[in-house]
């Protein structure tokens, strides 16, 4: 079988999957049909763990999942289910009753369980916002929008830095991770409304990768720093995630994309230094590696492989790497073979060992956003 057929077989085989297994699976038993809003996870027979703490992060995950499917018109109740997951999150997860911000934590009656306003979690939300604006053009969640970022400019953002601090309290260590989010929630606003001020907002995340968070004799990024993105000691200074180099490469292709330009040389240089350096010998990607390459945790989660397979599409798009369109299905093939080869079918595992073993084999919620976004980016790259 040549490349094309086997792209488009695997194409076709995923989107099969989102559409008759995992959107229904999630549809039923991702919501709590009792008391309302997605639940955290799944357990392992397919059942909703309804008990569970809920993070506001996944609310906003499982709201852009609904929503982009319903633009896809992959699920019949897919507007409905993300229309009612977006009201639940402005019921019942706004900081202060009504806002604005969003606290980190809640359990299944709604109650607040952590008040925290993390920025990580605000970036989710506004890209829940995004697709919700996309989907309705409802201009209430348009102003919502603009309340949510007056918000993030006077609490959140560091105006030193460019970036976003860690919470409204300045909280340490400093991670790249919400850094890397609101720069994907910005392009999914400028996608939604058309507005340039969102692209003029996210080139203040990519100036920052470019000047702050990369290391700078390796290039790597690096996950946790000290006040002003300086950088930390040990072990914990010098971590780096694959994955994320992967998901930052993905964004800034496409970011190029939405302004018009070339795409910037440091993309294919985050996405060459974790091909040889993120990669175990079966081709998954490992959880963490040093600055310098070295293997910190050998365990393989499932989320760094749907990055692997974004920044492959987005390099083959690009004409940037000759291989890329063959690593796509190999890795769709080991994802097939493993993490998604579970009943009910439509759920996957979270974890592997280095050698295979199944580590964790919950179904969080907070996958499907990964999932999702690889399958939507493999039909855009078709």
């Amino acid at each position: 079988m040549n490349l094309l057929v086997q792209q488009a077989a695997n194409r076709e085989t995923a989107i099969a999957w989102a559409r008759t297994k995992a959107l229904p699976l999630w549809y039923d038993h991702g919501w709590d049909s009792l008391k309302g809003g997605f639940v955290e996870s799944l357990d392992e027979a397919g059942q909703p763990e309804r008990t569970r703490v809920r993070r506001v992060r996944v609310q906003a995950r499982q709201i852009y999942v609904f929503a982009h499917a319903a633009i896809l018109g992959w699920h019949e109740g897919a507007t409905d289910r993300a229309l009612e997951g977006f009201d639940w999150l402005l019921a019942n997860c706004r900081s202060g009753g009504n806002g604005p911000g969003f606290v980190h934590k809640i359990d299944a009656d709604g109650a607040v369980r952590d008040s925290r306003v993390d920025a990580y979690d605000q970036a989710f939300c506004l890209l829940a916002m995004a697709w919700i604006y996309r989907l309705t053009k409802d201009s209430g969640v348009e102003s919502l929008i603009s309340r949510e970022l007056e918000f993030l400019d006077d609490n959140i953002a560091d105006r030193k830095s460019g970036g976003w601090r860690e919470d409204v309290l300045g909280s340490l260590p400093m991670r790249q991770n919400p850094q890397m989010h609101a720069f994907e929630a910005m392009l999914a606003l400028f996608e939604a409304t058309g507005e340039r001020s969102y692209l003029d907002r996210a080139q203040h995340f990519s100036s920052l990768l470019f000047s702050k968070l990369r290391h700078p004799d390796t290039g790597a990024i690096l996950e946790y720093y000290g006040p002003d993105f300086s950088r930390l000691g040990g072990e914990k200074g010098d971590c780096v995630e694959p994955g994320h180099h992967f998901e930052w490469c993905w964004l800034l292709l496409k970011y190029a994309a939405l302004q018009k330009l070339s795409p910037d040389p440091i993309a294919s240089s985050l996405f060459a230094w974790a091909i040889d350096y993120g990669l175990d010998s079966s081709g998954f990607v490992v959880d963490q590696v040093s600055s310098r390459g070295a293997v910190l945790k050998s365990t393989r989660r499932l989320w760094p492989q749907t990055e692997f397979i974004k920044a492959n599409l987005a390099m083959s798009r690009n004409g940037l790497d000759a291989d890329a369109g063959g690593r796509v299905d190999a890795a769709w093939d080991r994802l097939f073979g493993s993490y998604l080869s579970v009943e009910p079918r439509g759920g996957w595992v979270d974890c592997f060992s280095e050698a295979g073993r199944l580590l964790d084999g919950s179904m969080p919620a907070s996958s499907f956003y990964h999932i999702f976004s690889a399958i939507s980016e493999s039909v855009a790259a078709s």
